[in-house]
């Protein structure tokens, strides 16, 4: 999340989109803000959106652009469609928000259809930054963005989301990551950790996974 909660609210996430397959009609955009991912893909076409948003305000930014949303806790909410209707889910920069994410995935993965698409979005806590601040500063300060966000409820490393995934029926098929850009002390500082452990530079992977 960043700062700024419009920012938040209507970020395109072009590197999200460009995970969604573009043969997908049918998209679930879990936790829409106010459709900025949405309106990156409609401009790509071909695709049907629906969203789910758990502030209501977002309705009226999401009416003609989503072909449907639901109002409600992302981890409650009943949607009142069947079984495998679509053809991919995003999950961008939501798993971390929920209390039982695990349980979330593999609720949404059974209104995906077989071979159909998860993407997401997960921040990484095997981070050099965050971990330095940890061990040597003995920090671990939440603020109001980045990867220690105040309400950001559960933390994930590269394994754990592989795990998380291939639990709900959703092997990862595709890995992409968002990587730090460090000053020059700190990429001197880093240089060592970074050369044995490249996955420190990284403050978000993006997943693309399958329905088994």
């Amino acid at each position: 999340m960043t700062a700024n909660p419009n920012e938040y609210f209507q970020s395109s996430r072009d590197d999200v989109a460009q995970l969604v397959p573009p043969e997908c009609v049918r998209v679930l955009d879990v936790g829409c803000g106010f459709g900025g991912l949405g309106r990156t893909l409609a401009q790509r076409g071909g695709h049907e959106l629906y969203g789910v948003e758990v502030h209501a305000e977002a309705s009226i930014h999401l009416a003609g652009l989503y072909r449907q949303h639901w109002i409600g806790d992302v981890e409650r909410v009943e949607l009142s469609v069947p079984a495998g209707f679509f053809d991919c889910i995003v999950f961008a920069d939501i798993l971390e928000h929920l209390i039982d994410p695990w349980a979330a995935l593999s609720r949404y993965a059974t209104l995906v259809k077989p071979g159909g698409a998860v993407v997401a979005s997960i921040p990484n806590v095997r981070n050099f930054a965050l971990l330095a601040k940890l061990i040597v500063q003995g920090r671990w300060k939440y603020e109001s963005s980045g990867l220690l966000d105040r309400t950001h409820l559960r933390f994930f490393t590269r394994r754990e989301i592989d795990e998380m995934f291939r639990n709900a029926g959703l092997p990862v098929e595709l890995w992409r990551m968002n990587r730090d850009r460090y000053t020059l002390p700190v990429r001197a500082l880093a240089a060592i950790p970074l050369l044995l452990i490249p996955e420190l530079s990284v403050c978000q992977f993006l997943v693309r996974a399958r329905r088994t």
